[in-house]
């Protein structure tokens, strides 16, 4: 080795790759304003009267009903605090923390992803959230048949053709389902930074890899829901940086708080597939 060679920096920093997600976007945000300054928020439910037989000549009866309701929680925090000395950043290549910053804005990002495939693996677990059926190996000849199947189950529970609908599947789902779908978003910019790879019938089809999965890790739970199926509410979203009292350094920190419910059950579906 000849110690008279230098060691040169590369004068940037590679960034982690993004986790292909986007869970949270596919959700109903139409509560957030409504969280603002608020722990919860109470979502009322329409209660649909009795129809009754009316005989010509004789009374009516009254019904009373009264809303019922379903709270939404705000209950979810998650945060990071990085630092870099004085020292350090005058010896270091610039723009250190401008990268960090990205990253934990990703990852705090990424937690709201998690929460709604818990939710869902939740619902899954306590049946709550239907499935299609036990789990089975996708394939090229069976991978359109399964989401099929899981449309029956939404048309079945009154979700109509023309709601809006999401398809949320692992890669190896993808894979077998992309020559059977109607349409691809290979050259369309718009639909692809939207985190969609196609349309399967009225349904926008993204490849997820935050999806939930039993505890045995053997099988996936792919998703079919429409937009009103989850609520998703932000309160805070902010990162800053700011000058530790106690140190020489620059120190950046991020919150997130939010909350996720689902709010109409029936308008969600599980597609197992083995790993």
């Amino acid at each position: 080795m000849n110690p008279a060679m230098q060691t040169v920096w590369h004068q940037a920093y590679i960034r982690a790759l993004e986790t292909i997600t986007s869970l949270r976007n596919h959700c109903d945000f139409i509560f957030e304003r409504d969280s603002k300054n608020a722990k919860e928020v109470k979502i009322l439910n329409a209660v649909r009267p009795t129809v009754k037989k009316y005989t010509p000549g004789t009374p009516i009866e009254k019904e009373y009903i009264s809303a019922t309701d379903q709270t939404l929680k705000l209950d979810q925090y998650e945060y990071f605090n990085i630092a870099i000395d004085d020292i350090h950043a005058a010896q270091s290549v610039p723009g250190a923390m401008e990268a960090s910053a990205k990253e934990g804005a990703l990852a705090l990002s990424e937690k709201g992803d998690a929460y709604v495939a818990s939710l869902v693996k939740t619902g899954v677990e306590d049946s709550t959230i239907a499935t299609t059926g036990e789990a089975k190996a996708v394939t090229k000849t069976n991978a359109v048949e399964m989401l099929e199947d899981g449309f029956a189950v939404l048309y079945g529970n009154n979700c109509k053709t023309n709601f809006n609908y999401h398809a949320e599947v692992c890669p190896s789902y993808f894979t077998k389902l992309r020559q059977g779908l109607t349409e691809l978003f290979t050259s369309n910019v718009e639909m692809a930074k939207a985190g969609y790879v196609g349309k399967y019938g009225n349904a926008l089809v993204s490849i997820e890899n935050l999806l939930p999965q039993n505890e045995e890790n053997t099988e996936v739970y792919n998703i079919l829901r429409t937009t009103k199926a989850i609520a998703f509410a932000e309160q805070i979203d902010k990162v800053e940086a700011y000058r530790p009292q106690d140190a020489f350094e620059d120190a950046l920190k991020g919150l997130y708080v939010f909350g996720a419910k689902v709010v109409r059950p029936k308008e969600i579906v599980v597609i197992k597939t083995t790993v």
